[in-house]
């Protein structure tokens, strides 16, 4: 049984990765000796997964106190929206509606993680006996992958504790937050991936893999395995139902560097870096997890200053543009604008901070970065300097370790 959406016989290449997740999902049983469940469901996003799998999950093994499971859904409902909530119901629908039910054993025991875990490589190696092989299509790097899973799985996290981690105990409750931390962040097997692109039957790079203006470079079979091998996504194996959630429908990478040696990280100036169907997505400006309030610009310039996480804090600052941020939270500066020595045609100007913002009174630099960006601009940024600090080549020669007279000197930075 699967869950609505496009049909698995259209010709399209939606239809193509579900058949290869599906092919991939039951090598995996194979591997592991259990019967392939009947029930396939897909999900939309990785959080509609970690609600509906131990929900179904709980369903399946005989915790059916309809009192209990719409308190759990109100939760989600408050605390991850009403469209999510929908997604949820919709889900445990499928997976749960029927199903054999087994109150002896708790939902954990249904859940297969474990074993399939320990045998996808296995699995991986059989498959690739079994099946020609193919030609890679263009991919993210390993790294990119890896931080938007890590992203995901704690954005994931945060809503699954605000909807069931409270102090409010019952069945479903526990088996949710207990499932998901035991077993549910299940993207880790390096294997995966490059399973299910063995069961892939369109060897056209799927609408997943297309990344837009800044892509990744294309596979490079000279290239380091360990580069480009990717990070798994999110799927979650029971006895009863299989639940299984697609890559990310947008991924939006920027190149750092040029040539040989260029990298990409996740970035997005103007919505999430990695987004699903649903519009579940996680943010990154510059390759630092944000949250959505940064990019959208959203932020009170007080809730900026208070932010404790300086990364965070930077990159709100960054967003909003530092010559705006620094008007609006009327910084005093100290001095007058001076030629930066380090940095030709670019100026330096520095400006006090209030000293309740900080645990300690410091001052911040602005600054222009010393090399170009590929958009042909250069980004402005701050740094926080001591409050002794009492003119602008004074507070840069601080950051480099120099003495004033040494950082007048100085050449152009690289």
């Amino acid at each position: 049984m699967n869950s609505p959406g496009p049909e698995p016989d259209r010709d399209d290449d939606a239809a193509v990765e579900r058949r290869a997740w599906e092919s991939a999902a039951r090598a995996c049983y194979r591997e592991i000796g259990v019967p392939f469940p009947e029930r396939v469901v897909w999900v939309p996003s990785p959080l509609v997964g970690a609600f509906a799998a131990p929900i179904a999950a709980c369903l399946s093994t005989g915790h059916r106190n309809s009192r209990v499971l719409e308190s759990v859904y109100r939760a989600v409902d408050g605390t991850a929206g009403e469209s999510v909530g929908h997604a949820v119901r919709a889900a445990v629908r499928v997976a749960a509606d029927g199903a054999a039910s087994d109150p002896v054993h708790g939902a954990a025991a249904t859940a297969l993680h474990d074993e399939i875990a320990a045998t996808m490589a296995s699995a991986l190696a059989s498959a690739a006996r079994d099946l020609p092989a193919r030609e890679e299509g263009r991919t993210a790097p390993a790294g990119v992958l890896h931080l938007v899973a890590d992203a995901t799985d704690a954005a994931v996290r945060a809503a699954v504790d605000a909807a069931v981690g409270g102090p409010r105990q019952d069945t479903i409750r526990g088996e949710v937050r207990r499932l998901w931390r035991a077993h549910l962040a299940f993207q880790r097997s390096g294997s995966w991936l490059p399973l299910v692109d063995r069961f892939r039957q369109d060897t056209d790079t799927p609408p997943e893999h297309d990344l837009g203006q800044d892509t990744a470079p294309p596979h490079d079979s000279g290239q380091d395995p360990a580069l480009s091998a990717p990070a798994g996504w999110w799927w979650w194996p029971f006895l009863d139902f299989v639940m299984l959630c697609p890559r990310p429908a947008e991924l939006h990478l920027e190149q750092v560097g040029e040539g040989a040696g260029a990298t990409h990280r996740p970035h997005r100036a103007d919505g999430p870096a990695a987004g699903w169907s649903d519009g579940f997505g996680v943010y990154f400006w510059h390759g630092t997890q944000v949250t959505r309030a940064v990019i959208d610009d959203t932020l009170t310039t007080d809730e900026i200053l208070r932010e404790t996480n300086a990364e965070i804090r930077r990159c709100a600052i960054e967003r909003r543009g530092w010559d705006r941020f620094i008007d609006e939270a009327g910084l005093e500066q100290i001095g007058s604008a001076v030629p930066d020595p380090g940095n030709p045609g670019q100026t330096l100007t520095l400006h006090d901070v209030p000293e309740d913002i900080y645990t300690t009174h410091v001052r911040v630099l602005l600054c222009t970065n010393g090399t170009v960006e590929r958009d042909g601009t250069r980004r402005r940024f701050g740094l926080t300097v001591p409050a002794g600090c009492t003119d602008p080549i004074q507070a840069a020669a601080w950051t480099y370790g120099l003495t004033p007279a040494q950082y007048a000197g100085a050449q152009r930075r690289s």
